[in-house]
C-alpha cells in the first residue's frame, strides 16, 4: 500500500530484572542518516553521479557529489541544536533550552515529511531509505555489542540497552564511532543500578515497556500506565510505587502495598483527586458515534469543543460505565465506584507489573 514502509529495528526485550544497565543511543540517528547519506529526492538514483552510496536491503542510492537541499537544511539545525546543547551544559536557561527543543523538533520533522503525501518534498523512497539506514545501524551496534562481550537486553531503533562492565563499554563505544560514517554517533545515555524490562511480543501493548531506577533512586519508566493519560492518578502512583519495589527486590512489600491501596478505596479513604480519570475530546462531540464516559461528561458541560480535556469520575450505580461518569465538580467520595476503581484501575495497573513475577490478583486484594 502507498505511504507504507518498514520502520525501526526492534529486538524484543529479555524479560525480568537486569543490574548495571547501560543505554547508548544514536545522536538525532534519523537527521543524521540525511545529512550522511544526502538524502534528498533530488539525490535519489541520479544518473550524472560519481560518488554513490547505496541502501542497505534496496537496488537505490544516493548521490554523493554535492550536498542537497534537505540534508543541507538539516545539518544547520543539528550543529545550531549542539552548539546550544553545549551552551546549556555549562549553565542552563530557561529560553535557550526551549530554542533547543524547537530545533530538535524541527531536525525530526524532515522524516515524517518525506513520507507525507502532501509535503513538498514528499519521497517514499526516500523515507523508506532513512529507516533502512537505521535498522543497518543499530544492527551492526548490537552484532558488535555482543562480539565486545556485552549482554544486549532490549534494542529499539536508535537505542541499545545493554550490561557488562562499564570499561568495556566504554572501550566498545569508542571503537564502534570510529567506524560510523559522517556525523552518525552513539552516545552514552546513561547507567542505572536496575532495569525491569517487559517483553510485549505478541501483544498490543506498548513497544517500549520498562522501568530504570538510578543510584538516586529516581525512576525512568516507559510504556506502563504511569505514562498514559486514561488511568487515575492512584493507580499511576501506586504503579509507580510498586515499580520502585520491584527494582529493589521488595516483591512482598509490593504486594502489602498494593493491598493497603485496595483496602483504602473500600474504605473510601481516598482524595477524591485521586480518582479523576481524563480524556481528551479528539473530536467535537456530535461526531462520536459510539458513547463513552468522556463524551457523556463533555454532553453536560458547557463550551466543550475539540481538544478540551475532560475530567470525570465514576460513580456506583447501575447500567454501563459511561452512565455512571460524572464532572469532577458533581461528585462526592461517597459516590464512587469502589468496584470499577479497584478491578479497572488499581489492580490492572499493579498486575502489569507483578504479573511477571507469578502473583495473582486474588494476592492483591
Amino acid at each position: 500500500m502507498a505511504g507504507r514502509y518498514t520502520g525501526g529495528y526492534v529486538i524484543e526485550p529479555k524479560t525480568g530484572i537486569h543490574k548495571n544497565v547501560i543505554v547508548l543511543d544514536f545522536r538525532n540517528l534519523y537527521p543524521s542518516i540525511i545529512v550522511t547519506h544526502n538524502i534528498d529526492p533530488t539525490t535519489l538514483n541520479r544518473k550524472d553521479c560519481k560518488r554513490k552510496v547505496s541502501v542497505p536491503g534496496f537496488e537505490r542510492w544516493f548521490c554523493q557529489d554535492k550536498i542537497a537541499p534537505v540534508p543541507k537544511r538539516i545539518k544547520k539545525i543539528l550543529e545550531d541544536r549542539w552548539k546550544l546543547k553545549a551552551q546549556l551544559k555549562k549553565k542552563y536557561d530557561p529560553k535557550l533550552a526551549k530554542k533547543e527543543q524547537q530545533l530538535k523538533l524541527a531536525a525530526n520533522i524532515a522524516y515524517g515529511y518525506f513520507g507525507y503525501p502532501k509535503s513538498s518534498y514528499y519521497s517514499i523512497e526516500c523515507a523508506e531509505s532513512i529507516s533502512a539506514f537505521g535498522r543497518h545501524y543499530i544492527q551492526k551496534v548490537i552484532k558488535y555489542a555482543g562480539k565486545a562481550g556485552l549482554n544486549v537486553i532490549y534494542g529499539d531503533t536508535d537505542s541499545v540497552f545493554i550490561t557488562g562492565s562499564q570499561s568495556k563499554a566504554k572501550h566498545f563505544l569508542d571503537k564502534i564511532n570510529k567506524s560510523l560514517p559522517g556525523i552518525i554517533k552513539l552516545e552514552f545515555r546513561g547507567i542505572y543500578k536496575k532495569g525491569l524490562f517487559v517483553s510485549t511480543k505478541g501483544g498490543k501493548g506498548a513497544k517500549k515497556k520498562y522501568a530504570l531506577i538510578d543510584e538516586k533512586g529516581e525512576l525512568l519508566i516507559r510504556g506502563f500506565e504511569t505514562r498514559r493519560e486514561d488511568w487515575c492518578m492512584l493507580a499511576k502512583d501506586t504503579q509507580k510505587k510498586i515499580l520502585n519495589y520491584v527494582l529493589l527486590e521488595k516483591n512482598k512489600e509490593a504486594i502489602a502495598y498494593t493491598k493497603t491501596i485496595v483496602k483504602k478505596i473500600k474504605n473510601k479513604k481516598v482524595k477524591l483527586s485521586d480518582l479523576i480519570l481524563s480524556v481528551q475530546l479528539t473530536k467535537s462531540i456530535e461526531k462520536y458515534k459510539v458513547s463513552s464516559a468522556h463524551v457523556e461528561v463533555a454532553k453536560k458541560m458547557n463550551n466543550v469543543q475539540e481538544g478540551t480535556m475532560i475530567k470525570f469520575i465514576i460513580t456506583k450505580g447501575s447500567g454501563p460505565i459511561f452512565k455512571r461518569a460524572k464532572p469532577i465538580n458533581k461528585a462526592k467520595i461517597n459516590q464512587i465506584d469502589e468496584d470499577y476503581y479497584i478491578n479497572k484501575q488499581v489492580i490492572p495497573a499493579a498486575m502489569r507489573v507483578l504479573s511477571i513475577f507469578g502473583v495473582k490478583e486474588n494476592q492483591l486484594k
